[in-house]
């Protein structure tokens, strides 16, 4: 999907917002201005790590850049909504599999959807997938985290403090989020798949 209809169009709005200029939000990423004006407009990939400096300065979680999901059940989902606030809900509970919110991360190839209906909450749930070749490198997180992961398609290698460990379909690890160091599909012929749930939620 272009950067331009999800990444780019988001920090530049978020950018706007507070009143942060492409040289000052250059300034305190280390990144540069010109670069960040690729990006915006689509011309170029942000690498996890700067996706998470350039949140870190604009004050958002990581999945204020996840895209909302366009889809013919738009329709659907305002009804469902008009539905739950006649019965006097916050909101609906439901996540339909083709409107979760994605982020895609070009450099990586990793892909996330959100498995929740809301962020805020003591947990977040999401669905990951890498094609063969691929790698996320992990950042270390701010504050201490416990995380699992279950992988539902190919084999995925959790890289942690303590060794690398290939996990296959239906396999799952534990592991507090610090350690965390890549995940790595480590399929030759298919994507690798997964649910990742942490807590609490700190993105």
């Amino acid at each position: 999907m272009p950067v331009e209809s999800d990444i780019g169009r988001r920090l530049r709005q978020r950018r706007q917002e507070i009143g942060i200029s492409l040289r000052k939000l250059a300034q305190m990423t280390d990144l540069t201005a010109s670069f960040l004006s690729q990006v915006e407009r689509g011309k170029a990939n942000l690498s996890l790590n700067s996706l998470h400096r350039i949140a870190r300065m604009l004050d958002v979680s990581l999945l204020y850049f996840l895209e909302e999901s366009k889809s013919d059940e738009n329709e659907m989902r305002s009804q469902e909504r008009n539905h739950s606030q006649a019965l006097g809900l916050m909101y609906s509970p439901v996540v339909r599999s083709d409107s979760r919110s994605k982020l895609v991360l070009p450099p990586s190839g990793v892909e996330y959807e959100l498995l929740v209906p809301s962020l805020g909450r003591k947990m977040v749930a999401l669905f990951g997938k890498l094609s063969p070749g691929s790698e996320n490198i992990a950042r270390r997180l701010p504050l201490p985290t416990e995380e699992i992961i279950y992988v539902t398609s190919g084999s995925l290698l959790i890289g942690l403090d303590s060794g690398d460990y290939i996990l296959n379909a239906n396999d799952t690890i534990y592991f507090e989020g610090e350690q965390l160091q890549k995940i790595v599909c480590a399929s030759t012929d298919q994507e690798a798949t997964w649910i990742s749930i942490i807590t609490p939620a700190i993105f």
